[in-house]
């Protein structure tokens, strides 16, 4: 016990250990590594937005079919065991303090280089290898050509919708940012793209990926089999996932079985997830976790068409920092105009890695383009409380930004269980 204690302390505080693009020290842990010479089949996903609920689609149909997969994402939202989901599920906490004291055991050896998210990338290849998964699901973290999670000898690789983010590491242009996306191509395999509306940037997507493979890794450079996937415009994120899941399911081994289980609605926590308020006489909630203004720009046209916008409704706001304010909200002003809610509240997502935007300038953002009142309380605890003080069960409470704040708000209400923090397709 007093082991899997420290094990804990010991990952919280490798968070001050900052962020590292490169390969370098990821491939020595791994050599490091036991190997019990299990592999699993391993799907490899990067992209600016949906590539998360991708990977929970594809999680869920894997599940439908009785094969057990892995799906490693991040951010975790209220605790890290979400990182690694075994058939949907967060791994108990005993599985995940013994592979913990595996990897520490390896850092130990290097001299504490490794990064938190290099540690959570190797705790899930070792459970894959342990639990004997059949499928390992990967979600990039941070690009593609330098993540920690490019060390993988993946089978298959997929590319979701692209936008301009992170420009200070990716790069400027879209150009730019589809090239450390696509560079998750591997050599001789195939990668799923979806088709980006601008030629420039599919030319550099196929430039990329016929020179696909990285020396640092061993790989000898070749083309990937690249297959472009069509996606119609003003489709939604779980829409794009299910396009994208069934032009991957033919390349899966589960793939020569039947086609891909159809998956109409799926539960992946603080994406468009519905709770009931642990009060009846309280309000119901939404939970999204756009934080950019492309995520928002995506999930605005599916938030007009939901039946809670025609209804008595409350915005509860909060981000990371973002290159404009104004920028992102737009699309929830337009949804605002149309549809004014009773309410925004906003308030300052605690516990990740950026610390959340001041309430008060939040405030100021939103006071001059809404006709309503813009209440500021910055403990996220404090704001889901006022919610369900000040209004009743006939509203509906939109929690909408940063991923961090909705774990926030999923602990609040007294939901950051198992049954809310799974994915599974919905019956």
């Amino acid at each position: 016990m007093a082991g899997e204690t420290a094990c804990r302390a010991w990952l919280e505080t490798t968070k001050q250990r900052g962020m590292s693009l490169g390969l370098k020290t990821t491939k020595l842990a791994m050599e490091k590594m036991d190997d019990n010479g299990h592999r699993p089949y391993t799907v490899h996903v990067a992209g600016s937005n949906g590539k998360g609920t991708l990977c929970a689609t594809l999680t869920a149909a894997l599940s439908a079919v009785g094969s057990k997969s892995l799906m490693f994402s991040s951010p975790h939202l209220v605790r890290v065991e979400e990182r690694f989901r075994i058939e949907g599920v967060p791994v108990a906490p005993e599985v995940l303090n013994q592979a913990l004291l595996e990897i520490q055991s390896i850092d130990i050896t290097m001299d504490g280089v490794l990064t938190f998210f290099e540690i959570t990338f190797l705790v899930a290849v070792h459970l894959a290898r342990r639990e004997r998964v059949e499928v390992l699901v990967l979600e990039t973290g941070l690009g593609g050509r330098l993540d920690a999670t490019r060390c993988a000898p993946a089978d298959l690789a997929v590319v979701t919708s692209l936008a301009l983010e992170h420009t200070d590491v990716l790069g400027d242009s879209l150009e730019e940012i589809a090239h450390e996306k696509a560079a998750i191509a591997r050599p001789g395999r195939p990668i799923i793209v979806r088709r980006p509306d601008q030629a420039s940037v599919k030319r550099r997507i196929e430039h990329t990926v016929k020179s696909a493979g990285l020396p640092l890794l061993g790989e000898r450079s070749k083309p990937a089999n690249l297959e472009w996937v069509d996606v119609p415009p003003q489709t939604s994120y779980a829409e794009e996932a299910v396009v994208l899941c069934r032009a991957l399911w033919r390349h899966l081994p589960q793939g020569s079985e039947g086609s891909m289980p159809s998956i109409n609605e799926l539960h992946w926590p603080a994406r468009m997830q519905t709770l009931p308020s642990p009060n009846p006489a309280s309000p119901s909630w939404i939970l999204e976790g756009a934080h950019n203004r492309s995520g928002m720009e995506r999930v605005a046209s599916e938030l007009l068409e939901h039946p809670f916008v025609s209804e008595p409704w409350v915005l509860l706001f909060g981000s990371t920092p973002q290159d404009s304010l104004r920028n992102m909200i737009d699309p929830l002003v337009r949804i605002m105009t149309v549809h004014p809610p009773l309410e925004v509240v906003v308030t300052e997502p605690q516990g990740g890695r950026y610390v959340g935007v001041p309430s008060e300038v939040w405030q100021e953002v939103f006071l001059p383009l809404v006709a309503c009142p813009v209440t500021c309380i910055p403990a996220p605890i404090e704001a889901v409380r006022h919610c369900q003080i000040a209004h009743d069960a006939n509203v509906t409470v939109l929690s909408i930004g940063s991923l961090y704040m909705q774990g926030n708000v999923l602990e609040a209400l007294e939901a950051a269980t198992d049954e809310h923090l799974s994915v599974h397709a919905k019956a």
